[in-house]
């Protein structure tokens, strides 16, 4: 495999990476070739085609000031920290069913130089001793193949557990002991290699000559990037998908189902056992059409009072519940 270099390795953001990816699989890449790079992230990464409220704690992300990102790639939420080794491989496709065994094998060669024994398992997964220790996702299109996964050194197993578990804490305290059963690092394990010497490891090993990227192509990147980097990549691109937020409140229980695509309001429904003083469509068509942000929500308040519509309702109690929902704060 060839070696891509930036002279910025472990210093950038995941979307510099998903556009060095890209950039390779499009315009460098010719018949014959594979290309391979590490690099290092913190955050929690979603799958393409994830619903980010299914998959993460948003509330601990955000305390922890813990970003989320959206790969190009599918398969599921993954979190990582510096402590942590990410791999890419790009090569031209070779045919329509594509394995990961056969790139893996190449992990598990390399690995077996230093005397550690890893196997490959299910449809994606590396174990060590019957643990994982790495998860992978693919794409394929007309240019090529695009292989990227985890590859677990030191992470902080706890907070990946709770970065990636929707909020519960007592699922979150079982969760901890259940994901240490079957996860693990390779560090207790490498007879004090650091994760620096590691990576020079796969490097020397899996590669034979390198690529360096000029300034003019980390530019070219870098304006790449800012796709993956955009707020509608990452939280608009969410597959269609029904948000239903619940409350009792005064006036009483209200359920508010949210239907959404592309970021947008499809359908917008409030159920629930209160008494409603009039129909309560002109309100709910208010959202049709909108993007469901904060200033979606300040607006149509400032349009119609929902307290004209339901018999006792505090409006600011309503507000907060459907504030509650939302994942992009603007």
């Amino acid at each position: 495999m060839i070696l891509v270099r930036h002279h910025n390795e472990g210093n950038l953001k995941p979307y510099f990476y998903f556009a060095l990816e890209e950039y390779i699989l499009t315009e460098v890449l010719k018949d014959d070739e594979t290309y391979f790079f590490t690099w290092e992230i913190h955050g929690v990464v979603i799958g393409k085609n994830q619903v980010i409220e299914n998959e993460v704690n948003l509330a601990y992300l955000k305390s922890n000031q813990i970003d989320v990102y959206r790969r190009p790639t599918g398969g599921g939420c993954v979190y990582a920290d510096h402590r942590n080794t990410m791999f890419s491989i790009i090569t031209k496709r070779q045919s329509n069913n594509f394995s990961f065994k056969k790139y893996l094998s190449k992990i598990i060669d390399s690995m077996k130089l230093l005397n550690v024994d890893i196997e490959f398992s299910g449809r994606n997964d590396l174990l060590y001793q019957g643990k994982k220790i790495s998860g992978n996702a693919f794409l394929q299109n007309k240019y090529g193949m695009l292989m990227h996964g985890t590859f677990l050194y030191d992470c902080d197993l706890e907070t990946m557990v709770r970065a990636i578990t929707p909020s519960d804490e007592k699922l979150v305290s079982k969760g901890v002991d259940s994901v240490r059963s079957r996860v693990c690092n390779l560090k207790p394990y490498l007879h004090g290699m650091t994760q620096e010497q590691l990576i020079k490891h796969f490097e020397n090993t899996l590669t034979y000559q390198t690529y360096e990227l000029s300034d003019e192509e980390v530019n070219k990147i870098n304006t790449m990037a800012k796709k993956y980097e955009s707020k509608s990549w990452i939280y608009k691109k969410q597959p269609p998908h029904t948000k239903m937020l619940k409350r009792r409140i005064s006036g009483g229980l209200v359920e508010v189902m949210i239907n959404l695509q592309d970021g947008l309001i499809k359908d917008f429904k409030i159920l629930g056992d209160f008494f409603d003083t009039k129909p309560l469509d002109s309100f709910e068509k208010l959202f049709i059409g909108k993007e469901y942000t904060l200033k979606t929500i300040h607006e149509i308040f400032e349009q119609d009072e929902i307290d004209a519509y339901i018999l006792d309702v505090k409006k600011e109690e309503f507000k907060a519940l459907l504030t509650d929902g939302v994942i992009i704060d603007e």
